[in-house]
């Protein structure tokens, strides 16, 4: 797509743009805010829900051990406050951790850094892979390493620590379930063309996504609407599941996502200035 020019000193990036947020409800404000800010309208389908794990003993036997790891490597922010809140509920000071921490980006560093924690690592690329080229040079096989993470989460990090002979333990923090209680409106929304965009922040988004609306006839919901993803690996997800995608974040971060629909969603949508 072409690169959007504005028409007017008084007109925002997304002026006119109605945006699909698939977020989860308690996580979804800082999209929604911004993609006002830039002059679009959001329209919230919440497709998640984080819960604590239903089993918590693996996660309460890894908090118990906390100062027996070389590192504890966190792959998102809800990671985070899982891990630490369970640790409150468990009377388990942050100090108990002695080991390193990693963070798979800027804003899961600065949740570390709420409750005392400092990042050792933080990845340019904010996804596993970019997690393991940070690492490189700091893991020794035999290093004993902590995942707390979601139970759906992807295997990429945990399996490729393993082959280079570093010893993981991986814990459900939280549990992603699928919410569609919205779904019945939003098809209608998307039915009447009162969709320009939807935005996915995630591979799980996407797969609920599609669960959720396949009754209503997917394909000719999105026919003309466009598609933006967080990153490559949401891209991949929405690709395998037969969406169209449009446009991918360079950076993989909500303010990368909202670039992205800026640059390549904007005025293309209408065809009104591109």
């Amino acid at each position: 797509m072409n690169r959007l020019t504005p028409i007017g000193e008084d007109r925002l990036p997304l002026s006119g743009v109605r945006v699909m947020v698939t977020r989860a409800r308690s996580q979804a404000r800082e999209l929604v805010e911004k993609i006002e800010a830039l002059g679009g309208e959001a329209y919230e389908f919440p497709l998640l829900k984080m819960v604590p794990p239903t089993d918590t003993g693996p996660l309460d036997y890894a908090i118990g051990r906390l100062d027996s790891f070389d590192w504890v490597m966190f792959t998102s922010v809800n990671g985070v406050r899982f891990f630490l809140e369970r640790m409150r509920q468990l009377g388990v000071s942050p100090d108990r951790m002695t080991g390193l921490v990693a963070a798979v980006g800027p804003k899961t560093a600065a949740e570390l850094a709420k409750h005392g924690w400092t990042a050792d690592v933080i990845p340019s690329d904010y996804v596993a892979e970019g997690m393991l080229t940070a690492l490189q040079g700091r893991l020794t096989p035999g290093q004993r390493v902590l995942l707390p993470r979601a139970d759906i989460a992807r295997k990429t990090l945990p399996d490729e620590l393993r082959r280079m002979g570093l010893q993981v333990t991986e814990v459900d923090a939280y549990e992603t379930v699928i919410d569609g209680a919205n779904a019945p409106e939003a098809a209608e929304r998307l039915r009447r063309g009162e969709i320009d965009a939807i935005a996915f922040t995630s591979s799980s988004t996407v797969q609920h996504f599609t669960q959720v609306m396949a009754p209503y006839g997917l394909d000719g919901l999105l026919a003309s609407v466009r598609i933006a993803c967080i990153g490559p690996v949401t891209a991949e997800t929405a690709k395998r599941l037969g969406l169209p995608v449009h446009a991918v974040a360079r950076e993989y971060t909500v303010d990368g996502l909202l670039q992205a629909l800026t640059a390549n969603l904007g005025g293309d949508v209408h065809g009104t200035h591109i």
